[in-house]
């Protein structure tokens, strides 16, 4: 006789975090890690990000819209 499988339980998602340091954003963006600084660091419109004491933290949903203002038509 075959024995049925017992139903497999879907594992939970990892919660997406608000804020990754800047090599995870440069990862997410697919840019280097240089170019990520250079846009926290921006004296103009630096991309959405909180100090946390010497580390930089970017918020995860600004950087599609972000890396979009940054293309060239």
């Amino acid at each position: 006789m075959d024995k049925e499988s017992p139903p497999v339980e879907p594992t939970p998602a990892e919660p997406t975090p608000l804020y990754v340091s800047i090599p995870q954003a440069a990862k997410i963006a697919g840019v280097s890690k240089d170019m990520m600084r250079k846009w926290a660091d921006a004296v103009y419109k630096p991309i959405p990000h909180i100090t946390s004491g010497r580390k930089k933290l970017i918020r995860v949903s600004a950087i599609e819209p972000y890396a979009m203002t940054k293309e060239r038509i």
